[in-house]
């Protein structure tokens, strides 16, 4: 009874990487938008440089939780939509 009562204030056996975080703060920011994000959506959220914000959402589109979108030309991948296997994760 005792252990049940103090592991309610332990904390996590592992704890969420700044990576892992970055990833959740960027789902929750699609589900806010409800629209394509952009690197420079996610950069001005996180208060990030626009590699770690290009970085978070190609590791996202890696696991299969957003979907890239090429530009008007379709040269360069401009915006990132959210999958609905995404939810799971919040």
């Amino acid at each position: 009874m005792l252990r049940m009562f103090i592991g309610r204030y332990q904390s996590e056996a592992a704890p969420i990487g700044l990576d892992g975080l970055a990833e959740r703060e960027t789902i929750r920011l699609a589900c806010a938008l409800s629209r394509p994000l952009r690197p420079i959506d996610v950069q001005e959220q996180l208060q990030v440089n626009h590699r770690i914000a290009v970085r978070t959402l190609r590791s996202l589109s890696e696991k299969g939780l957003f979907t890239p979108l090429s530009g008007t030309q379709g040269k360069h991948i401009v915006r990132y939509e959210m999958n609905p296997a995404a939810l799971r994760l919040l």
